[in-house]
């Protein structure tokens, strides 16, 4: 249990927010968002049609974060979530407001650049499975394209250690400083009592653990597997490998050629959104469209989008 002095102070009247709040506030903005999301899409809906919605869904959960930001941090007001329990920006040492850099600062790293890496990481894919004759680095290729799992093990360690601190729920905040304090005084007997949510991060170091184990299991077997491979005697002594062990990636992309080459050139781009299908999925009815689009598609409509047969997400079947 979380003793008086592990709710931080901050060297002033109010104390730094623990854990519990914290997380109640980012709720609430979650929801907030969730709402402003909604609006937009109806918005597009009626100006741009269903097409355009499935087309961006990404850049329309962009912009609506940055909108929500710019209007409440960047301008220097509360969120409502940070109003709801009552939260107010302090900078690392707690004894200042967070100024302007700072704030565009922590907006641009948070709703931003995820969306900017992630499109860069795509087209790097593309262009790299397109010049593999040119013979472009492969570790650099795999190091690069590995960017999603590296950002997702990097956040669960951060959650954790949040769990643990109860300092910075957002990596970005963590980045540029950006704490909590209370807006009104804290009884912090009170508070070390409801605030420990040290259990939680050690669920997640344990899951953390776990994966790891788990991929070190796989690659072990791998290198067994690769080791095994049946070779052949050549007139001249020497040996050569006459089958290979190729891991095929997790994302299907019919832009490359060479994923599902079943699919005729003439159908591999989706419907919805006009592009070649990622993770391609079928209907019921047979027809193919992206995951994400038809997913999408049918939580509106739960019906195909070209025969206009009943569907919904259960009988969705993705393609290997």
């Amino acid at each position: 249990m979380s003793s008086p002095s592990s709710i931080q102070q901050n060297g002033n009247a109010l104390p730094f927010a623990n854990s519990a709040t914290i997380v109640r506030a980012n709720q609430k903005d979650a929801y907030f968002e969730s709402s402003l999301r909604s609006q937009i899409q109806d918005a597009f809906q009626i100006f741009k049609g269903q097409r355009f919605i499935n087309k961006y869904p990404e850049e329309i959960t962009v912009a609506t974060k940055s909108m929500y930001l710019i209007l409440t941090t960047l301008a220097g007001y509360r969120t409502l979530g940070e109003e709801y329990v009552d939260l107010l920006y302090i900078n690392r040492s707690g004894k200042r407001f967070p100024g302007l850099f700072r704030r565009l600062g922590f907006i641009v790293s948070y709703a931003l650049a995820p969306y900017i890496i992630s499109r860069i990481v795509k087209k790097f894919k593309l262009y790299s499975s397109e010049n593999e004759r040119n013979k472009v680095k492969k570790w650099f290729i795999d190091v690069f394209s590995s960017y999603t799992s590296v950002l997702d093990t990097m956040m669960n360690l951060h959650v954790a250690m949040f769990y643990f601190q109860g300092s910075y729920y957002s990596l970005s905040k963590r980045l540029f400083g950006m704490r909590y304090i209370f807006g009104h005084n804290k009884d912090l007997n009170k508070m070390a009592k409801n605030s420990n949510y040290s259990l939680l991060g050690l669920i997640i170091l344990l899951q953390f653990v776990v994966k790891g184990l788990i991929k070190f299991k796989a690659y072990t077997d791998q290198t067994n597997l690769d080791s095994s491979i049946i070779v052949d005697h050549e007139d001249d002594g020497t040996y050569k490998r006459i089958s290979q062990i190729k891991v095929s990636a997790n994302e299907v992309d019919l832009a490359d050629d060479s994923q599902l080459p079943y699919i005729p050139e003439a159908s591999r781009n989706c419907i919805l959104c006009l592009s070649p299908m990622v993770n391609p999925s079928a209907a019921n009815c047979g027809h193919l469209f992206c995951w994400e689009c038809i997913v999408d598609w049918v939580r509106e409509n739960p019906e195909c989008p070209l025969c206009r047969t009943s569907c919904v997400e259960q009988n969705l079947l993705p393609l290997k």
